[in-house]
């Protein structure tokens, strides 16, 4: 142990039950042994009970096959697809195709294969309820209901025997179904799974006529129940627009929605407001020209006129330059420019009569229009009011006649529907089978092994489950809060003296780590006076005891051994001294201290006896005697190591610890639970006790997974040294 070490064991912290939990679980989890590891501690240390498992499933399976009786199964593979040949290219009753989800689909279909209906269908078909041969088979009693019961209740019961031997498997990612079933006789497993396909084909086909019939049947039902509707909405319609005078005229056909079309006065309203619109054009048009007097300018005639006495104004200007005005070419000139304006002015005068009597007719065709306009616009809003009647009596007889005509499409459809073909049909028929499909010899040993496995794991579990006891030391520290002392392994407590007094043996060097924690474990170094007790009897506390207290005299000290059991003495026995008087001697007032001594037992150590087991232990421990006891012995020798009684149960212990500078707890593997050390824990801190730390003792292959095994690749021996210098060479 380097000086490192020693000095953490030193510290406060060493040896405080106050700990770091994330440090603590932090470790823990890194030297945490593997999953499959701990698996095999288990089934190696429960190895012949294992074993004893396996070989009686084993056997059992070995049993079951060999007496059960030969089974046949014979296989028909169907196809069943999700869209059928449509022969009449029309819609059936029941959905198909991407109607229907895949798995939706073929569920169902696995669902009816394996339907009690279909079962007693096959039943009725072979007549299996007098079938001898299926009789036989099948081990039918003469007092079964299939042969004493009714006709329905044999069948039914044959139904089910049929489905328990029935298996519906599909082959995967495929259309296509395998319909197995077994029963002791070939032939009958051929002639059952082929009579199952069969059924279930002619099943779909009659699903599917009934499925048309019962359709065919209610649609002739509403197919009258609209024809006499659509009659009457007929006449009414006829009736309400005879004595409206509603007349309708249809654009395209008489299946136009209802408003579509026009009415005889709305065409004429629509018509005469389109002349009525063009006649005030006009008669704006005339108006403005009467103004702006535009015919004139555009007349052809005054055009001409205006043109040709242009001309001749230009000749007579071109002779005033060169005449007087009396000169007679001029005069002539003036004579006709005068007969062109008054040829021009007789031309205007005309064109604005003309203009005049354009304008006047145009305005009274504008009025007579506007008038008629007037008077068809209350005739049509009459007419609107009652249209609203004569529209919904329109819809109605629309409405019943698409009803009408979509209904009976529909029944003509389904008249030809049954013509498709079915979309089941068989692949494989079955063979009669030549070799059995069970008993499977090797199978059955299989799963033989599989449920040995099983039932050994679950066992284990609850094993490992029920067994709560301290298999792990690093739980004193983990689970109790107590600092981990150190390990001993498991020997005989007859060669525990020899080992101790062997050095170089793994007890002694099991102690001799023990003793330098404690060495440790105060400020002053070994406590003066030590107390070690356990939860129950025999977990090891008295070697303990004298372990310690031989290591401390072999180190040269006064050392001194206390049998404070006053119940259950050992110590006097273990060393070969006899128990005549001892601690009970000396609380009872009957001797010196000094008289009871076993002195120089061994050098350096004696030891105090317990003494006759007297009738009130309890009354004479917590006494006061027993406190003046211990603190005379701490003054005459260095160091008093104190056997004390079990806690649980008793108060000695207790007691005891509050008189002591420590207590030391040992405690065995594989034995006390942990609820019980938690509460004998509880009642040492109860009693202000200096706890000091814990000794697990008796480790053996049980704990060799948690790495404090001793012989088992853990513990360490000075008689291993060739060992131990090959392991360092690796």
């Amino acid at each position: 142990m380097t000086v490192t070490a020693l000095n953490n064991l030193a510290s406060p912290t060493a040896i405080s039950p106050e700990l770091d939990p994330s440090a603590e679980y932090a470790e823990d989890e890194a030297f945490e042994h593997p999953l499959l590891q701990q698996i095999w501690r288990v089934v190696w240390l429960n190895r012949f009970l294992v074993a004893g498992i396996l070989a009686a499933t084993l056997v059992a399976a070995l049993v079951i096959t060999l007496l059960a009786t030969p089974q046949y199964t014979s296989t028909a593979r169907v196809q069943v697809n999700r869209v059928e040949a449509n022969v009449a290219n029309v819609e059936g009753i029941e959905p198909e195709g991407q109607v229907l989800d895949y798995e939706e689909f073929y569920n169902t279909q696995y669902a009816l294969l394996e339907s009690s209906s279909l079962a007693e269908r096959v039943a009725r078909t072979l007549n299996l309820v007098g079938d001898e041969a299926f009789l036989e088979a099948f081990d039918i009693s003469p007092d079964d209901e299939v042969i004493s019961g009714s006709s329905r209740r044999a069948v039914q019961k044959v139904g089910e025997i049929l489905l328990e031997n029935v298996n519906i498997r599909p082959v995967i990612g495929s259309s296509l179904i395998d319909v197995e079933f077994t029963s002791p006789s070939p032939e009958l497993s051929a002639k059952i799974a082929a009579a199952w396909v069969d059924e279930f084909i002619a099943a779909s086909i009659e699903r599917r006529f009934a499925a048309s019939g019962d359709a065919r049947e209610f649609l002739q039902q509403q197919l009258a129940a609209l024809r006499e509707r659509l009659e009457d909405s007929e006449r009414q319609f006829v009736t309400y627009a005879s004595n409206t005078g509603i007349f309708e005229l249809r654009g395209s056909s008489s299946g136009a929605e209802p408003g579509s079309s026009q009415t005889l006065i709305g065409t004429n309203l629509a018509a005469t407001s389109a002349a009525l619109v063009a006649a005030r054009t006009e008669r704006i048009a005339a108006e403005g020209a009467l103004k702006a007097r535009d015919l004139q300018r555009d007349d052809p005639v005054t055009a001409t006129l205006r043109s040709r006495r242009g001309e001749l104004a230009a000749q007579r200007a071109s002779l005033l330059t060169q005449f007087e005005s009396d000169y007679p070419p001029i005069m002539a000139l003036d004579n006709q420019l005068a007969q062109l304006d008054r040829e021009i002015a007789d031309a205007e005068s005309r064109s604005t009569n003309e203009l005049q009597r354009a304008y006047q007719a145009a305005l009274e065709r504008e009025r007579g229009l506007q008038a008629m306009v007037d008077a068809l616009k209350g005739t049509y809003l009459n007419e609107q009011r009652e249209t609203i009647q004569y529209n919904i009596l329109q819809r109605e007889v629309d409405t019943n006649r698409e009803l009408y005509d979509g209904l009976l499409q529909r029944y003509k459809e389904i008249g030809v529907a049954g013509v498709e073909a079915n979309n089941a049909q068989l692949v494989d028929a079955p063979r009669v089978p030549e070799e059995p499909s069970s008993p499977n010899l090797p199978l059955n040993l299989a799963l033989g092994f599989l449920v040995g496995c099983a039932i050994s794991g679950a066992v284990l579990f609850a094993r490992e489950q029920i067994d709560r006891s301290l298999r792990d030391p690093a739980d004193v520290k983990n689970v109790l809060g107590l600092p981990l002392l150190g390990t001993t392994p498991r020997i005989p407590n007859e060669q525990i003296l020899e080992d101790l007094n062997d050095p170089k043996s793994e007890v002694a060097e099991a102690y001799l780590s023990i003793s330098v924690l404690l060495d440790l474990s105060t400020a002053h170094g070994f406590p003066r006076t030590l107390m070690l007790t356990s939860t129950v009897p025999s977990e090891g506390k008295t070697s303990s005891t004298y372990a310690l207290a031989h290591r401390l005299a072999r180190a040269g000290r006064n050392t001194l051994l206390v049998d404070f059991d006053l119940r259950n003495p050992s110590v006097g026995e273990r060393l070969g001294i006899p128990n005549r008087h001892g601690v009970s001697t000396y609380l009872t007032g009957h001797s010196e201290l000094s008289d009871l001594i076993n002195a120089n037992v061994s050098p350096n150590l004696s030891v105090l006896t317990a003494g006759k087991v007297p009738p009130n232990p309890g009354d004479l421990i917590s006494s006061e005697r027993a406190a003046e006891l211990i603190s005379e012995l701490s003054k005459r020798y260095d160091h008093v190591l104190i056997d004390a009684a079990p806690v649980l149960g008793i108060a000695d212990a207790p007691v005891l610890a509050s008189h002591v500078d420590g207590v030391v707890f040992v405690i065995e593997a594989n034995r006390a639970r942990l609820r019980q050390l938690s509460e004998a824990l509880a009642r040492l801190r109860s009693s202000k006790s200096h706890i000091l730390g814990a000794i697990v003792t008796k480790l053996d292959a049980r704990n060799a997974d948690y790495g404090y095994g001793y012989g088992y690749g853990y513990g360490y021996g000075y008689g291993r040294k060739d060992e131990i210098q090959s392991d360092t060479d690796q």
